[in-house]
């Protein structure tokens, strides 16, 4: 009797230790369009950052297997992801976990933003690592660390291509950025060199300030497919601000189903299908048309 009220004891400590992790919470866009309502969290072992997870992170697993992650770098290098919350919620509710560059904010006012170290999402990467194998962890065998994407918005996007070698990393989303013939946050166009996994840009149009640079880098990249999918008006600050993050937020959605859930969502970046997205072009290279429309390779 006295070892089965231990185990008791036990069972409701890790509980409450496993719950304590999370000490601070923001729900964006009413947890967002997806199956999974989604928040953005404080993990108490990585307080500079913020974890957008589906809230219920079982159900989500239940029904998806492993979840894929996205590790996030702002636009600025800054240390707040707030600008572009909605579109990480959004996706964080189909079924992702995102592990963005910054300490939660509750507004905009909240605190001033400064610039980050160059290689902090190495650090994330080695945090959900050692969550997935962490028995204690709301994560514990609940993420796909064979499918991590690193993205960015602006010069996050340098950030993003500053860890571009990292074998962990399976596909690359540079938003409203490129390198061109600059340098920034210990990138370079040799950076470019460092890519192994499939890549897409994501611009506003000719407004946006990234546009000729990310226009180099894509007849530059010859080693990776890489797509150039272009919103004609968008303009630097993409559709971030829009509820559910915009079309901006539905093309890294499609991206990533195809990359890491086996969606064929191929007609949109290879055969131009753009039936749901106006204001919008893409271009491709690299890419075996026939093969890719019918494996994720």
């Amino acid at each position: 009797m006295r070892k089965y009220y231990l185990v008791i004891l036990l069972l409701i400590f890790v509980q409450k230790f496993s719950y304590a992790q999370v000490i601070k919470t923001k729900v964006i866009d009413n947890g967002s369009s997806g199956n999974y309502k989604s928040v953005a969290v404080t993990e108490e072992s990585l307080p500079d950052f913020v974890i957008y997870r589906p809230k219920n992170i079982n159900e989500a697993v239940e029904k998806e297997s492993k979840l894929p992650i996205l590790v996030w770098a702002n636009g600025g290098c800054m240390n707040s992801s707030i600008h572009h919350e909605r579109l990480l919620s959004e996706v964080a509710s189909h079924g992702y976990i995102i592990i963005a560059i910054g300490k939660l904010q509750m507004t905009v006012e909240e605190r001033v933003h400064e610039h980050t170290p160059d290689n902090e999402l190495l650090k994330a990467m080695d945090w959900i690592t050692e969550q997935e194998n962490t028995k204690e962890s709301d994560y514990y065998k609940k993420v796909d660390l064979t499918k991590i994407a690193a993205g960015g918005q602006s010069c996050g996007g340098a950030q993003t291509f500053r860890v571009a070698g990292d074998s962990r990393i399976k596909t690359y989303m540079i938003f409203n950025a490129g390198m061109g013939d600059m340098s920034m946050a210990g990138a370079s166009t040799k950076s470019l060199e460092n890519l192994h996994g499939k890549i897409i840009y994501i611009i506003g149009g000719k407004s946006d300030i990234a546009y000729k640079n990310a226009i180099l880098d894509y007849d530059r990249i010859n080693n990776v497919p890489v797509v150039f999918a272009n919103h004609e008006t968008a303009g630097h600050g993409g559709t971030f601000t829009e509820e559910f993050g915009g079309s901006f937020a539905k093309m890294a959605l499609d991206w990533l189903d195809w990359q890491f859930k086996n969606k064929d969502n191929s007609a949109v970046f290879l055969k131009n299908d753009l039936s749901n997205y106006p204001s919008w072009t893409i271009k491709s290279k690299g890419f075996n048309a026939r093969v890719e429309s019918s494996s994720n390779l």
